[in-house]
């Protein structure tokens, strides 16, 4: 990811907003239950029935934390969790938070209309191998994640579908859609539209009032040293965008630069010395692993 063109971020410009606020009807990411959920969960004094009374007001929501609740990764060999109260207190507010935003970007892809079916079609599988890859760093890293890392894997790029869905007559010269990404991305994009996704899709955040980390997510991922409060997570989600890149592109993960990918160095910076070896070690086993469940996800 060698950058040749000084960059300096820009804003997102009036004529952007302009544009996307035109579309703000379909681009709501998140229902203003979840919204609300989201919020109080940042309040430590919040309490799971304050927390559970506010997305027992979503239907969906609330379905879709209890069957979490009973799925085969949380439930165990204990009882079957039959209330909402109970399925929180099993997955815990990290885990509810994340599947808040997971089910949330799922829902904004599959009510987006694009002119180009395939664009979303490239744009989800990438953002899904990106959540998978990260779900493996993080256990071979043992970066401490818990779940936050597929949602941020899962949005990181949110910023190319606003733009896709926006500005359709642009956007095959804003974003060629050919999975090789750097800095020099950004810059091009700058040429273009006087920003870039990353920034578009910090709008969009913004809007829907994302945790601080995942916003950092979006903002830092092609620049994850720039990143602050949440460097790890960020460096985490670099190392990920830069293999689901290459497997977007050849469908295998025979041929791999594993030294071609600076973010490693990055999250071994920020407190996970051995994540070069780990990664070293095991980046090929991973990437066929999530190639073939990445292809599993897109077929269902």
């Amino acid at each position: 990811m060698s950058v040749t063109t000084p960059f300096v971020a820009r804003p997102i410009t009036p004529e952007l907003s302009a544009a996307f606020r035109n579309r703000a009807h379909n681009l709501q990411m998140l229902p203003a239950v979840a919204v609300k959920a989201l919020e109080i969960t940042r309040d430590p004094e919040c309490t799971i029935s304050e927390f559970s009374a506010v997305v027992e007001r979503d239907t969906k929501l609330a379905t879709d934390m209890l069957g979490m609740a009973n799925s085969a990764m949380f439930a165990g060999s204990g009882q079957k969790v039959r209330t909402l109260n109970q399925a929180v207190i099993k997955l815990g507010f990290r885990q509810c938070r994340n599947l808040i935003l997971s089910t949330g970007m799922a829902a904004l892809m599959k009510k987006l209309t694009l002119e180009e079916e395939w664009i979303r079609d490239g744009l989800t599988k990438h953002g899904v191998t990106t959540g998978l890859l990260a779900i493996c760093v993080n256990r071979v890293t043992s970066a401490g994640f818990q779940g936050e890392e597929f949602a941020a894997g899962l949005i990181h790029d949110v910023g190319r579908i606003l733009l896709a869905v926006c500005l359709p007559q642009k956007f095959s010269e804003i974003d060629p859609m050919h999975f090789e990404e750097s800095v020099e991305t950004l810059v091009h994009e700058q040429q273009v539209i006087g920003s870039d996704h990353c920034e578009a899709g910090v709008w969009l955040a913004q809007q829907n009032q994302l945790p601080p980390e995942f916003t950092e997510v979006i903002r830092y991922h092609h620049r994850p040293a720039a990143a602050s409060h949440s460097k790890r997570l960020v460096a985490l989600i670099a190392v990920c965008d830069h293999m689901a890149n290459y497997l977007q592109n050849h469908g295998t993960s025979d041929g791999y630069d594993i030294d071609a990918n600076d973010a490693i160095s990055v999250l071994a910076a920020n407190g996970l010395p051995n994540a070069i070896a780990r990664i070293r070690e095991t980046h090929a086993d991973m990437m066929k692993m999530v190639c073939r469940e990445a292809h599993l996800a897109m077929s269902l």
